[in-house]
């Protein structure tokens, strides 16, 4: 910079000194000298006036370029002033930031588009919504392409836009029922938000297919199924194979030694075992998979869960468990006696066992209304589920006990979601909580 005004003040000053010499020319009437200064002066001006412009045109074309957002210019050159150096520097600091921000951007953008989630953004523009982003899912969810205006999603999806409009654009979670081009409505999981950002509002909007949830969570279910099952039957089958071809290869031979007897009576009996143990592992699988109407009358919600107490109480004797029950609510539901009091045995069974080594044995059991539910808690404290296995303990067959058939948490689900219920498990305040509740009618 003091480069520059040092070469301009030399400039003005030599242009001031011609025009002093030009006056002194003139009083004298050296005619041709006077012309000769004055085209000099003129030289001199036009000189300083390109030198002055392309100064000014590199600052010029430095600030534009950072006001329109165009950082492809290559500015790597020295730049023979202090300011426009200055410049360039800041321009190159902002060429930096953009770039970061398009790599971002498309960070982002390719998470958003390989989420398995309907994503639709609104932005708000003069008193008016128009579509900022549509996600890959939500338009091959409804097959739709990556529009941009309000008006042409109206006219693709109307039934989403109206239910939007009905909002008023607010925050909600709830289903809706959308109908994708001539198919049959699909239920959806819809879930709005508003968010503010550099003084723009805009509107998310994600949508999850309930069905599709659903079905993979069936199939990850059956999936999971099919390898506890194949692992009981491959257990059996195993070294029931390898003891039936071994005693056929004894029975094979001419004459049988007391060895040979031996032999055989152990592997007879290893079988056995085996197979009971597999017709036991049929048993159950036919009781999760039988399991009769519920023959269901109105009966006390308190009385029942007493009853079950009752009956596991030498139990919590023996294993010095303290109980403690909130039964002060009375209710009655319609409920099957016999099935729900195998529920309640199965939960503090399990509560039993998780409680009977800790230092602390409590088990506590209440039942509340909330919210046009009645929720009975059963709480214990225990350890808990690992989080590793937790989405796995509904699953049939599935055990961490040696002891255990892995059936108990299955069959209490499907029993309280046929009384039209249902059975969570969760943590709360180092207790293991596995809650049941019921719509009251």
């Amino acid at each position: 910079m003091q480069s520059f005004h040092f070469k301009a003040f030399l400039r003005i000053i030599v242009i001031l000194l011609l025009g002093l010499l030009g006056m002194f020319l003139f009083t004298k009437d050296l005619v041709y000298s006077f012309v000769l200064v004055c085209i000099l002066i003129v030289a001199l001006f036009i000189e300083f006036f390109f030198f002055q412009k392309k100064y000014y045109t590199a600052i010029d074309r430095i600030v534009l370029a950072m006001m329109y957002d165009d950082y492809s210019l290559k500015t790597t050159k020295e730049q023979p002033n202090e300011t426009l150096n200055n410049l360039q520097k800041l321009y190159h600091k902002l060429q930096t930031q953009q770039q970061q921000n398009e790599i971002r951007e498309l960070v982002y953008l390719n998470i958003l588009n390989n989420i398995e989630t309907g994503i639709l953004i609104l932005e708000k523009k003069s008193d008016k919504w128009e579509v900022f982003l549509i996600n890959d899912y939500f338009s091959s969810l409804f097959d739709i392409p990556k529009i941009k205006s309000w008006t042409n999603l109206e006219r693709l999806l109307p039934t989403l836009t109206h239910h939007l409009q009905q909002l008023n654009f607010k925050e909600s979670k709830e289903s809706i029922d959308i109908k994708i081009e001539h198919e049959e409505k699909q239920t959806f999981m819809l879930q709005t938000s508003n968010t503010i950002s550099q003084n723009q509002e805009y509107f998310i909007v994600l949508l999850d297919s309930i069905q599709k949830v659903l079905e993979k969570k069936e199939k990850d279910t059956w999936e999971n199924l099919m390898k506890i099952i194949s692992h009981e039957i491959m257990n059996s089958l195993t070294p029931i194979h390898s003891l039936a071809h071994n005693t056929q290869e004894i029975l094979e031979e001419e004459e049988l030694s007391e060895e040979d007897m031996d032999d055989i009576k152990v592997s007879i009996n290893t079988i056995v075992n085996r197979t009971n143990h597999l017709q036991q592992f049929i048993d159950n699988y036919r009781k999760l998979t039988m399991l009769t109407s519920p023959k269901k009358q109105l009966v006390p919600v308190n009385r029942i869960i007493q009853m079950s107490i009752e009956t596991l109480m030498p139990l919590f004797k023996n294993n010095g468990i303290q109980v403690q029950t909130n039964l002060n609510l009375q209710i009655n539901l319609e409920w099957d006696i016999k099935q729900m009091e195998q529920v309640f045995i199965n939960l503090l069974t399990n509560a039993i066992h998780a409680t009977a080594k800790q230092e602390v044995k409590e088990i506590h059991i209440n039942l509340y209304e909330k919210n046009n539910r009645i929720y009975i808690d059963i709480e214990d404290s225990g350890l808990g589920i690992i989080p590793e296995i937790k989405e796995k303990i509904f699953i049939p067959f599935y055990t961490t006990r040696e002891e255990g058939a892995g059936i108990g948490l299955p069959l209490s689900k499907n029993i309280v979601e046929m009384h039209n219920g249902y059975l969570t498990y969760h943590r709360r305040e180092d207790r293991t909580v596995f809650s049941l509740n019921f719509p009251l009618y």
